[in-house]
């Protein structure tokens, strides 16, 4: 399968390192506030595995990493072939991830072909499904994720991104005890863009989100603020 997005170069998405970006397009999530929404549910046009491949040849020693992303990487049928040739032309691989694969997650992992994982917490349990916009998930999936990279020696990092409408002071402190004793928590600012499946959400402000970053920093060794 090829990718609808192709970002060649980003200096944000793989922390200290220069990286490009792969965007699959399914998604098995319809988070209202997903700022690739228009990618996820709309695009049509795609970029060839070999178009990829072929650029970054052409870049070994120029850019450090490539960052699988999505919609839901996982989803892809031949994600492990293509990370394996990614992984073979010497790049660092991060994978962003909702978590909802945990067996594709564990292979890639043990078999050394991701440096680095994202995972998205998108709320508590109990608010789940109304903030991913499905109630077709299997959340004992999820958790069997969490409490992987919680093990694994691979770096990772959890990230919620903070939206008005679906997160508050409750559903904070069952977010934490979910991924308690967790290495690190990026808690995002939400910002409407053009892309968003759902108009009309709002951003938590600086001073809650700091607010919730109190709360987490109990069940969580490191929380940090991102885009605020």
């Amino acid at each position: 399968m090829d990718f609808v997005g192709f970002d060649k170069l980003s200096l944000l998405d793989y922390e200290e390192k220069t990286a490009c970006v792969l965007f699959s397009k399914h998604c098995n999530f319809r988070c209202p506030f997903c700022h690739n929404g228009l990618t996820v549910l709309e695009s049509e046009e795609t970029t060839k595995w070999e178009e990829i491949k072929s650029y970054l040849i052409k870049r070994k020693g120029l850019i450090d990493a490539v960052v699988v992303s999505g919609g839901e990487p996982t989803l892809l049928d031949d994600l492990y072939e293509k990370i394996k040739e990614i992984k073979e032309l010497g790049y660092l691989v991060k994978l962003d991830t909702n978590g909802t694969n945990p067996e594709m997650l564990k292979k890639l992992v043990n078999d050394g072909l991701v440096d680095y994982v994202a995972m998205d917490i998108k709320n508590s349990k109990t608010k789940y499904r109304e903030t991913v916009g499905t109630t077709k998930i299997d959340f004992e999936k999820i958790e069997e994720s969490i409490k992987f990279l919680r093990k694994t020696p691979v770096n990772y990092e959890f990230r919620t991104t903070l939206v008005s409408e679906f997160h508050d002071e409750q559903s904070i402190k069952e977010l934490g005890e979910l991924i308690k004793g967790s290495k690190k928590l990026f808690l995002q600012k939400f910002v409407e863009r053009e892309g968003c499946i759902k108009k009309g959400l709002h951003e938590v402000s600086e001073d809650l989100a700091n607010h919730y970053l109190e709360i987490l920093s109990t069940y969580i060794e490191e929380v940090k603020l991102r885009g605020y």
